[in-house]
């Protein structure tokens, strides 16, 4: 892990325009927590594939850190956030948790982004025993089997599977391809996406796992194969810059297929394949953030517009900022005598917490968190449509 550098607030956002994130850390801790600081981890992708994705998680968690301390924090403690890089990598992802826990004794882990780095970091977490909170995944492995420590926020991935399979049976697309990481857990995607074509009476007619370390993806081959496969609709699992040049490939190739997208990168996807993009229909976990008829949306585009002004909205900034607003709410109900302890039941005790317009709810035998998910498709001028 990187050193962590000490930046005042003031001077962070001065410099925010230039670097497009606002959440270098604050300041090293050396204790779990002060009489005016509780301090928090996130080792999260600040550069890499999905480097832009977790920059804009990170920017919502502060946007929304900014307000809850700028009102006198949590039972008067400001709330700091430790961010940093571990470019989407799983094993650096591992030993940033374990450096923010040993050494930052952090009172939490927070929002990761993407489902690798978020099982390694929350495997440190279960046996660390810190609260895991809002890792920016859809894993299995973050619910199944029960974790005690891991409070994942959004929708799993077999949410939005669940809607985008039922969305091509809806509109007649009985034959659909999987696009999916080379991995255990890209696999057992394969099964639930298996799962849910039976129910709704489509076949699973491609199956294709993603290169992965020093591999080179051969988008026009899998494309070709789509097409010869006859595949009608096809969703994904994994990097969304390598289904983003297999969808480029597709479009080169005349393919009339559906695109379908879970939620993670679906601004970079669509900036990455620019008018190739259009028609292409993403899952998303949280609203739409451009539109302030749910409650935290409008929370959000203000908090957002204080913190630094130019800043686009984003489905992902969003995420972090729900995220963020989670676990304060966890934080105040753990009230001033705060443990890593105390705060995991302060989260099991969130039962239908209402978010403003999303509900999330942990028990002591279930941390399932949100079940929402949205389908927006993107239109021209690269522009989201619900």
């Amino acid at each position: 892990m990187k050193p962590i550098r000490r930046f005042k607030i003031r001077r962070c956002l001065a410099r925010a325009p230039a670097l497009g994130l606002v959440f270098l850390a604050y300041a090293a801790a050396t204790q779990t927590i002060t009489d005016g600081q509780i301090t928090i981890g996130q080792t999260v992708a600040l550069s890499g594939g999905v480097g832009e994705h977790g920059q804009a998680l990170a920017l919502g968690a502060q946007a929304y850190l900014q307000k809850v301390n700028r009102n006198g924090g949590v039972h008067g403690r400001k709330v700091t956030l430790l961010t940093v890089d571990d470019a989407g990598d799983s094993k650096r992802a591992e030993g940033n948790a374990r450096k923010l826990v040993a050494e930052r004794r952090v009172i939490a882990l927070f929002s990761g982004a993407e489902g690798g780095p978020c099982v390694a970091a929350t495997r440190v977490a279960a046996e660390l025993h810190v609260p895991m909170v809002g890792c920016a995944g859809g894993s299995p492995e973050l619910r199944e089997p029960f974790n005690a420590f891991s409070f994942p926020v959004r929708a799993a991935h077999f949410d939005e599977f669940d809607k985008l399979v039922e969305y091509a049976a809806m509109f007649g697309r009985k034959r659909i391809g999987f696009i999916h990481a080379d991995s255990e857990t890209g696999r057992k995607h394969l099964a639930n996406v298996r799962r849910l074509a039976d129910r709704y009476g489509v076949d699973v007619v491609l199956a294709v796992p993603l290169p992965s370390g020093g591999d080179t993806l051969d988008a026009a081959k899998i494309a070709g194969e789509i097409a010869k496969a006859d595949v009608e609709a096809v969703l994904n699992h994994g990097s969304y810059s390598q289904y983003a040049e297999i969808i480029r490939a597709a479009k080169k190739q005349g393919s009339r297929t559906q695109f379908l997208a879970v939620n993670s990168g679906a601004q970079q996807m669509v900036r990455l394949l620019d008018t190739d993009a259009t028609g292409l229909i993403f899952a998303q976990v949280v609203p739409f953030p451009w539109f302030d008829a749910t409650p935290v949306v409008h929370e959000y585009r203000e908090a957002l517009k204080a913190l630094t002004p130019h800043a686009e909205p984003s489905f992902s900034s969003l995420e972090g900022f729900i995220n963020a607003k989670v676990l304060v709410e966890a934080l105040r109900r753990a009230d001033r005598k705060l443990t890593r302890e105390s705060l995991a039941v302060a989260l099991e005790s969130m039962r239908n917490y209402d978010v403003g317009g999303l509900m999330v709810t942990y028990a002591t035998d279930s941390h399932q968190g949100s079940r929402f998910v949205d389908l927006v498709i993107v239109g021209t001028g690269g522009r989201f449509v619900r």
